[in-house]
């Protein structure tokens, strides 16, 4: 019997680079100068419990993900459960965690879902419906972040490459903020921006243009249907804008409680360093979301200790690869090792993958043909 040839896919090659890469620059956090090791040499000390308190602040955002995701599933399938909710936003963390730009994450939970009898469809709604709730909530922080600490935010444009770092977070995560509004509220633009699309690709001439474009489409229209189906529900729409406000305000607050941990506000005034309090470090971690976005790495990786450089350096001193560990830790390592055990519930999901992905599109096809039809 002939032996198969072991082969490595481009996708296993660069996950090992982008784990290689992540796990050489955690070393170098904790090893460099100033980094953990010579933290704890130094004779500092960690506050144990204001540490677990950051841990405890984010974890509760994961329970809120579920509460809404609860909401959202419950409205048509009521005899779902609260596990089954934390199962599939713990599935869905976990996998945008590890895949480049967070792709991964609503797949599999498409998939868990459809193993519960959800429809696909109805699935990739509710995901969608989450998503663009979080995506404006979080551009409604940076927007307000950026009136009220312009100053601080300005100060970080050190450089060409510092302010196009900044510039271009910003605009991207703006840009996907507009196109969701575009979709969400006007079809006849968004068929006119698909078309202006179209020509530019044929005129590139990018093989499979009108397969692409046609999957673009189904996937606008779902995103429109989606949006349709939430603003039925008013008092809905109110409970998941508050919830997603909440969950978004945990995540912003974890530096701070970072902050406390290690011996600040106490011990800045004595370094020579401002003193933060909890609004000024909510405000300066929504910059560090947009601006880590731009980076299409897994977890942001690289751009996300960046950032956190860039914006809290001034407040953590030669504390600062410290503070990047710990809020590392906590907010993304943490995370992966918290929900990895709920991606046991999507075994077999790559036998069963293609199936999913084609039953959502003849979904969204039949109902694009009823709407023709009615029309």
């Amino acid at each position: 019997m002939e032996k198969k040839k072991f082969k490595l896919s481009g996708i296993v090659i660069f996950n090992i680079i982008v784990g290689v890469l992540t796990a050489v620059m955690l070393l170098f956090f904790i090893f460099s100068k100033n980094g953990i090791i010579d933290f704890f040499r130094s004779g500092e000390y960690i506050i144990v419990w204001l540490l677990i308190l950051a841990l405890v602040v984010f974890d509760l955002n994961i329970i809120v993900d579920s509460v809404v995701t609860y909401i959202f599933i419950r409205s048509q399938y009521p005899r779902i459960r609260y596990l089954d909710a934390l199962k599939i936003s713990c599935v869905g963390m976990f996998f945008s965690a590890i895949t480049p730009s967070s792709t991964g994450g609503q797949p599999m939970q498409l998939y868990l879902m459809s193993k519960m009898r959800i429809s696909v469809g109805f699935g990739s709604a509710c995901m969608t419906q989450k998503f663009i709730v979080y995506q404006f909530v979080t551009m409604g922080f940076s927007i307000f972040a950026i009136c009220v600490k312009f100053d601080h935010l300005s100060s970080a444009f050190t450089s060409f490459w510092s302010s196009a770092f900044i510039v271009l977070g910003f605009l991207s995560q703006l840009a996907v903020t507009v196109l969701f509004l575009v979709v969400s509220f006007s079809e006849r633009l968004t068929y006119k921006l698909l078309g202006l699309l179209t020509k530019i690709l044929r005129k590139l001439h990018i093989k499979n243009t009108d397969k692409k474009i046609g999957k673009l489409t189904r996937e606008f229209r779902m995103f429109m249907d989606s949006n349709r189906m939430l603003m039925q529900n008013k008092k809905r729409v109110v409970i998941v804008y508050a919830l997603v406000f909440v969950q978004v305000l945990l995540i912003l607050s974890v530096p701070f409680f970072v902050y406390l941990s290690v011996g600040f506000p106490q011990n800045a005034s004595s370094l020579g360093l401002p003193v933060g309090n909890w609004f000024d470090f909510v405000c300066i971690q929504s910059f560090v979301l947009f601006t880590s976005n731009l980076i299409p790495l897994p977890g942001a990786s690289g751009g996300a200790e960046a950032a956190f450089a860039m914006y809290y350096g001034s407040y953590f001193g030669d504390k600062t690869m410290t503070a990047i560990v710990l809020w590392r830790t906590i907010t993304y390592y943490g995370t992966i090792i918290l929900t990895a055990p709920f991606s046991y519930y999507t075994r077999g999901h790559k036998q069963h993958a293609k199936d999913v992905e084609d039953e959502l599109n003849e979904l969204i096809d039949q109902d694009a043909e009823s709407e023709h039809t009615e029309v």
